[in-house]
């Protein structure tokens, strides 16, 4: 089994935006999330099978007290002999996989965007400026948190503006990245590409109105409206849309992530061949 503690020096951004996209296209099965509420804690187990990749298994949690606050280990499994193929930082994983799934989503809308405004400038916020600072290098970045200092830090990082919230919704690619339980997306330009990555309820993102805006969104899981309130009545799964079943958008083109397995076992896939590749990682023996 191959320790894989800090898998951040392996991931090139655009590999992982396309290991993301043809995982859609794999033959893949995943399972519906049953997440566990203890106190202000949710703790979840998402599992997924993807051909010539093995089962992963992912074990994450969005802890209160945490830093992050969302926090998770996976584990590849060769799925006929049951053998353990590695135990991968699953935070730094969901980070990649979760920028890089809406990366996919934002091409697939059609976004090419001048300005990007990210709201959260938390690890979300980190690895979705990582991701789409490469997808387009020419756009302006500004980036809002209501921890200031926070937004200042990450923005002087990765080539940013800290900005207000007001100013981060006038992009014409707006990303939420938060754990609010009361929505921050609201009031957004005409046009505009809206991505919201909140966790499951009660998370809420998507004001009523951008919802209603949207006509059709687009949810990275079928199983998706039955987790979140921001999703409206209208939606199709991205991976049935990148395959071109129709979505008729509104004045916003809205789509919204709750995670899927999928992703996991795909970047997990490509992470370990990556991994192997260059060398990385510890060997530890394992029946």
């Amino acid at each position: 089994m191959l320790l894989l503690p800090n898998i951040d020096p392996l991931v090139d951004p655009a590999e992982a935006v396309e290991a993301i996209r043809r995982a859609y296209f794999a033959d893949a099965v995943f399972l519906p999330r049953q997440a566990l509420t203890v106190g202000e804690t949710w703790f979840a187990p998402m599992v997924g099978y993807m051909a010539n990749a093995g089962i992963a298994v992912k074990l994450v949690g969005i802890y209160p007290k945490g830093i992050p606050r969302v926090k998770a280990v996976v584990l590849v499994f060769d799925p006929e002999r049951g053998t353990p193929l590695a135990l991968i930082n699953g935070t730094q994983l969901t980070g990649w996989r979760t920028a890089a799934a809406s990366a996919v989503a934002a091409k697939a809308m059609g976004a090419e965007p001048k300005e990007v405004g990210i709201i959260g400038a938390g690890l979300q916020g980190e690895y979705h400026l990582r991701v789409f600072k490469t997808l387009y290098p020419n756009a302006r970045f500004k980036i809002f948190d209501v921890a200031e200092e926070r937004a200042r830090e990450v923005a002087r990082r990765y080539g940013a503006v800290a900005a207000s919230l007001a100013e981060a919704l006038g992009s014409d690619l707006v990303i939420s990245v938060t754990t609010s339980r009361s929505p921050v997306v609201r009031e957004v330009r005409s046009g505009a590409v809206v991505i919201s990555v909140g966790a499951p309820r009660p998370v809420r993102e998507l004001d009523d109105e951008v919802k209603r805006r949207a006509g059709c969104m687009l949810v990275d899981n079928p199983h998706a409206a039955e987790e979140s309130d921001d999703v409206g009545d209208r939606w199709v799964y991205i991976g049935d849309f990148l395959k071109g079943a129709e979505c008729r958008f509104g004045e916003v083109k809205v789509y919204k992530s709750v995670g899927n397995p999928l992703f996991d076992v795909a970047m997990a896939q490509y992470v370990l061949e990556r991994a192997r590749r260059l060398g990385a990682g510890v060997e530890v023996l394992w029946d």
